[in-house]
């Protein structure tokens, strides 16, 4: 095997990477593992006009397709065209070093406010294959009347964001980049507040299951650990999220407004929900390992209580056969016609008068 296919290469690689990211730079680059290739899609609207537009990488200027008489999403899926990137954030005014949670998957949920700007980073959890936890990287910027969503693979959809804006469902239509950022807040909430519930009942169907399960099964223990696994990844990546959503409530997108304080507290009250719900999965993980381990344990106990009924009815006829198998000279059964008959009904007898005489004292 060569050094270059050793899987220890790569994962140094991605670690340099995202050290590199945490550094200040004049440039960052995306270290994820996710090669999606880059597309830039943008919604414009206000009360009369909602349009799409998908604008290729190599567009001259993103600021000219802008429009002051509207709201302007940009909505970036793929994050490996760093310089497509950059550029999208340098020409609307946002730093350089704005750049590093957006190219940065592994960072930490958290909202910032700078005044004219709001940066918040999420990593919604969600079920990609069955059984199978999966959460994307997804960072939204908004400034005056633009707004920017990064998805690292476009798996968790935006299409109820969408559908909003074509119904110009609660006014979202109206130029307040607050309502948008909060309709895309829903719409990740939504996606970890499923995958809360779906988790739950995975679990309380497992409880089911691993009562009526023969003791020590071992498709029960994956599937325990399967459901902690994504328990444990959604509280990762909504424990942080919390502390952080109380500076929202405190950010120029919602604050001294009487129609989206109401709103962002609900999205509170969705994130609270999704707290609790993984609390009370990790209280039931917490029941079902010691469940799990107790039919281990009455296994190991039945196996033992089976092989000391074996031993047991064995230890009168290991007795009398190494009796006989003594070398003496005179013994009077080896000279006897019938003295192996003899033996076979003594042995025979002694088996039968243990077993019964264990089974009047129910020890099996």
């Amino acid at each position: 095997m060569y050094l270059k296919d050793i899987p220890v290469k790569k994962a140094s690689h991605t670690k340099k990477q995202h050290i590199i990211n945490h550094l200040f730079s004049e440039e960052y680059h995306y270290d994820g593992d996710y090669e999606v290739e880059t597309k830039v899609l943008l919604t414009q609207y206000n009360q009369d006009i909602l349009e799409f537009k998908h604008l290729p990488n190599d567009t001259p200027s993103f600021r000219e397709c802008i429009r002051g008489d509207c709201m302007n999403w940009f909505q970036v899926t793929g994050l490996t065209d760093t310089k497509t990137i950059l550029r999208l954030l340098e020409e609307f005014g946002f730093y350089k070093v704005d750049a590093k949670p957006v190219l940065t998957p592994c960072h930490a949920a958290k909202i910032d406010d700078f005044g004219n700007r709001v940066i918040i980073v999420m990593r919604p959890s969600f079920f990609e294959k069955k059984n199978v936890i999966s959460s994307e990287h997804i960072c939204t910027l908004s400034k005056e009347n633009i707004v920017i969503t990064f998805r690292e693979r476009g798996k968790v959809s935006l299409d109820n964001v969408m559908r909003a804006l074509r119904l110009n469902v609660m006014n979202i239509r109206e130029p307040n980049r607050g309502m948008l950022v909060a309709f895309v807040l829903n719409a990740l909430l939504s996606v970890m507040i499923g995958t809360a519930i779906e988790v739950e009942e995975m679990l309380e169907k497992l409880d089911m299951l691993l009562v009526e399960a023969e003791p020590g099964d071992v498709n029960a223990g994956e599937k325990i650990l399967q459901c902690a696994h994504a328990n444990l990844q959604l509280q990762k990546n909504s424990i942080p999220l919390k502390s952080e959503f109380n500076k929202l409530l405190q950010t120029s997108l919602v604050k001294n407004n009487n129609i989206l304080e109401p709103i962002y507290n609900e999205l509170y009250n969705q994130l609270d929900f999704i707290l609790l719900t993984s609390q009370n999965s990790k209280e039931l993980l917490a029941s079902m390992r010691d469940l799990y381990v107790s039919n281990n344990d009455l296994k190991t106990n039945a196996i033992v209580k089976r092989l000391t009924i074996v031993s047991t009815l064995f230890i009168p006829l290991t007795f009398l056969v190494g009796v006989w198998g003594m070398n003496f000279e005179i013994m009077s059964e080896t000279k006897w016609q019938y003295g192996y008959l003899f033996a076979w009904g003594i042995l025979i007898s002694a088996l039968v008068l243990t077993w019964f005489y264990m089974k009047r004292h129910k020890w099996f």
